[in-house]
């Protein structure tokens, strides 16, 4: 009986103990901190003819500024290719003084003039899919675009073995900005066995990609391109399409929109690689939570890439990652 007693007393103690020290650790942790005014997200291009990429990744940040309590207030250019534009919106972002700035530049030279403009006024800044020339930002979240261009070009190269068709031409979206610079350089030290004929521009517009395309059909010995995101892949693959190029003009592409990953059933593209748009939403709202309320943040997350072709586009764990839509109005 005593040794009974003994025990509840020992547990009645503990209880007492953990209570203690629960409250304790509550009246001395961090307190969370909300600002009320919102962050302001800058992206490439939110008021314009969506690029589906970026119907994802803003899908990322509204669903982490809920989770998190955050207010966003998200602005942007009409096109990509309006740097000039996406100088002054930030400008206007600014001048309103906000907690934070979340920035897709669309200029890795032209884009530092502001940030300095944003340090000055004590904003911090955190840039997600295209960087910029400035060690400002106090975090960046994207894909390794060095990586994924390797990707690409070692596929490029795969696929041109069994081709007698040997020239490979690169269609790349924005000069200047960072993720076309760092594709280009991945594949092209993928490729640098290889003979490139050369990197065109389709500044964004699925036309120009088309027509850039349909020009290159001219030279006899291409064998491939390389389309350095979706907009120009899904002009590339309108123009092999239309030749009925495909088995001749091998199309390797980044990005998974819902018109390239029907190119890719029909084998007009060969191979895409898949970032994850909608983490570096999330990420980039969740990385802005946590600086604002004095976490450590790491200075580059890198939210990685898939290669994908016709043979495992419909393997289970790739179902999310192509198909992210949601049915939800």
């Amino acid at each position: 009986m005593k040794n009974w007693y003994l025990l509840l007393l020992s547990l009645m103690f503990a209880l007492i103990l953990f209570m203690a020290l629960s409250l304790l650790y509550n009246s001395i942790g961090p307190e969370i901190s909300v600002p009320e005014a919102p962050i302001g997200i800058v992206l490439k291009s939110s008021i314009g003819p969506a690029m589906d990429f970026w119907v994802v990744v803003d899908q990322g940040i509204r669903e982490a500024a809920k989770e998190f309590g955050l207010k966003v207030e998200i602005s942007g250019p009409r096109f990509e290719k309006e740097i000039l534009r996406q100088i002054h919106v930030l400008e206007n972002v600014i001048s309103k003084n906000p907690p934070l700035i979340i920035l897709a530049a669309t200029d890795y030279a032209q884009l530092v003039a502001p940030l300095e403009k944003a340090a000055a006024a004590g904003i911090p800044v955190i840039t997600i899919d295209s960087g910029v020339d400035s060690d400002i930002p106090v975090s960046f979240i994207a894909t390794d675009n060095i990586v994924a261009g390797e990707k690409a070009g070692r596929e490029m190269k795969r696929l041109l073995l069994s081709s007698p068709r040997k020239d490979i031409a690169i269609v790349s979206h924005i000069r200047g900005t960072a993720t076309a610079i760092d594709r280009e350089r991945g594949a092209r030290t993928a490729l640098k066995e290889e003979h490139i004929l050369g990197t065109w521009y389709c500044d964004v517009e699925q036309e120009k990609a088309y027509l850039i395309t349909k020009s290159l059909l001219g030279n006899e010995n291409l064998g491939g391109i390389i389309a350095l995101n979706e907009v120009a892949a899904l002009g590339v693959a309108r123009a092999i399409d239309e030749a009925d190029a495909k088995n001749r003009v091998l199309v390797v592409a980044f990005d998974n929109a819902v018109k390239e990953l029907s190119y890719l059933e029909q084998g007009v593209i060969k191979a895409t690689v898949v970032q994850r748009p909608y983490n570096m939403g999330y990420l980039s709202v969740k990385t802005a939570f946590d600086y604002l309320n004095g976490e450590k943040v790491v200075p580059f997350i890198d939210t990685g890439s898939v290669l994908i072709t016709k043979e495992n586009m419909f393997e289970r764990e790739y179902q999310e990652l192509l198909f992210p839509f949601s049915t939800e109005p």
